[in-house]
């Protein structure tokens, strides 16, 4: 999946970038707390998000693991709104 929305890109940016000198957990959290955020939309989770990276040479490699037992559906207004 691949979000494109310029203020994730930029808080993504100023954590990787800016804010290099904090610890690997932070950045974890932070980006936890973000993608919790946008998949709570669109799944009902069985689990907390897990969020990894590791630094290679030039580029970091993120891993997220999503558990999930149901996909909201799309398409269509609450029988309320």
């Amino acid at each position: 999946m691949f979000i494109e929305n310029e203020k994730f890109e930029e808080r993504i940016n100023n954590i990787l970038i800016k804010d290099k000198f904090e610890s690997s957990e932070y950045i974890c959290s932070i980006l936890k707390g973000e993608i919790e955020n946008i998949v709570k939309s669109y799944l009902i989770l069985i689990d907390d998000v897990i969020v990894r990276f590791k630094k290679n040479s030039d580029f970091y490699t993120f891993n997220v693991e999503i558990k999930a037992n149901r996909i909201k559906p799309f398409g269509y207004l609450p029988k309320n709104y």
